[in-house]
């Protein structure tokens, strides 16, 4: 069979000028379909005029299935590409998989929806199994956390157990049709060395994909896929991990084997925990050694109050250790942060930005908590009455809030919120003496322009909304 996967358009929170990410998780899933011939689009490099685009590929290509995957907000986005998939080939079979499947799959099989099939979790064995369904060679009931309708109405295969990740083959990157993923220019892709986190973060949605699990990839198979992407030309690696500090000791050894293998002429971009980031006292000079470009910071909150509100326990020392650390060892600092939680006010608010003006954050992301399908925080939300905007998914990027505190409207927490961001991203120190403007070519000038885009949002209300066209 032809088998097209596509990933959708909207960029998470739009700093398409600084970085464009693929979908490796297609990539994935496409090594596992050796008897068919499978095609990875990520519009994502398409961007403006989708449709045209999208209509003459099917035309061209002609697929039997397409698959396709989507985060929450981006459910917008799937339900028009399905819409251009149904009109032009009528008989193709439309597969819905990812977050937004997984964790709203009784939500969106209610009615009549746009697809014929739903895949829930990990889809490197449902979606095999359901072409084998497909071809007769199994029955639909065989095929795990699939969600199919029969005699009007969907029903709810059983979720398979979580993947032994050592049996997965490397992801197969060929199949992508459109490669031009770059990060301030340089050619960038991604890697995964490990999947899922044990921490019980509220509005994290990570437990509802995978549980409170942890597996990992064993090292020689992670620096294999790296070796593969230092052969393609890459220059930027994006480990997307979910947690991969849950077990610092195994990252400093990936970080040392990266060195021993020669790996680290690329550069490496990570997300990591406060926690797991000083818990091992290697862990930052072997991330230098390996030329660990960036890490960015679940930090979250400095206030007592709203990290116990998260579950994220007191790392207010930890914190200002992590940040001190990777300066000292020439790494850049990207601090993650929320506002918006029900007892916020302006002064906390602010005292957050104050906070990343005080431990030298290189660049601040101060989101907006939003309240995700399938996470714990939604529920306490939406119990409180704080969610003002419970559906329109689209709007779920970060930065535009969803939600209103105790003491704040959404109107007002959108505008302090905005307010602070501007100052932040508009302030003398983002450009002198600041990381990313330092060690990147025209990277004062992407900032800058990045900046507009925050100032026009701040007019607007629709800030880093993703500027795709259709």
């Amino acid at each position: 069979m032809k088998i097209l996967l596509l990933a959708m358009p909207d960029a998470a929170n739009n700093f398409h000028r600084i970085i464009k990410v693929p979908n490796l998780g297609l990539c994935s899933i496409a090594a596992h379909l050796k008897l068919h011939e499978v095609k990875v689009v990520d519009l994502v490099l398409v961007h403006r005029n989708i449709q045209t685009w999208l209509q003459r590929f099917l035309h061209e290509f002609r697929p039997d299935v397409v698959g396709i995957s989507s985060m929450s907000f981006q459910y917008e986005s799937a339900l028009r590409v399905m819409s251009i998939c149904r009109a032009r080939l009528p008989q193709a079979k439309l597969v819905l998989g990812g977050y937004h499947a997984t964790l709203s799959y009784r939500e969106l099989t209610c009615g009549t929806p746009p697809f014929d099939f739903l895949v829930r979790g990990e889809g490197e064995q449902s979606f095999p199994a359901l072409l084998e369904a497909l071809d007769g060679q199994r029955s639909f009931f065989d095929v795990p956390g699939l969600s199919w309708a029969r005699y009007g109405s969907f029903i709810h295969n059983p979720t398979a157990p979580l993947l032994d990740l050592d049996r997965l083959p490397l992801p197969n990157r060929s199949a992508r049709v459109l490669d031009g993923f770059t990060y301030f220019d340089r050619k960038l892709d991604c890697a995964e060395t490990s999947r899922g986190c044990t921490m019980t973060c509220t509005f994290c949605s990570i437990t509802g994909m995978y549980g409170t699990s942890f597996r990992c990839h064993r090292v020689e198979r992670v620096i294999e896929d790296l070796k593969e992407l230092q052969q393609r030309g890459t220059r930027t690696v994006l480990l997307v991990d979910d947690n991969i500090t849950l077990d610092s000791r195994r990252f400093t050894g990936l970080a040392r084997a990266i060195v021993e293998h020669g790996l680290n002429g690329m550069e490496y971009l990570v997300q990591a925990s406060v926690a797991g980031m000083v818990a091992d006292p290697e862990l930052i000079p072997a991330l230098a050694r390996a030329n660990f470009a960036m890490v960015f910071l679940g930090i979250e909150s400095v206030l007592p109050q709203n990290l116990a509100f998260f579950q994220k326990g007191d790392i207010r020392e930890k914190t200002e250790r992590a940040v001190r650390l990777l300066r000292e060892h020439g790494i850049g600092v990207m601090g993650g942060f929320i506002i918006g939680n029900p007892d916020d006010g302006p002064e906390e608010i602010r005292e957050v930005f104050r906070a990343s003006r005080r431990l030298a954050i290189d660049l601040p992301y101060v989101q907006c908590v939003t309240p995700y399908p399938g996470t714990r925080i939604r529920e306490e939300l939406l119990e409180a009455g704080l969610v003002t905007n419970p559906d329109r998914l689209s709007r779920y990027t970060g930065f535009m809030c969803n939600v209103k505190t105790k003491r704040l409207s959404t109107g007002q927490l959108n505008r302090i919120m905005n307010w602070e961001n501007l100052k932040a991203f508009c302030s003398p120190s983002m450009f002198i003496g600041n990381y990313f403007v330092r060690k990147r070519e025209k990277g004062g000038l992407k900032v800058l322009l990045n900046n507009l885009d925050l100032i026009r949002g701040f007019f607007t209300g629709d800030q880093f909304r993703s500027r795709h066209r259709f």
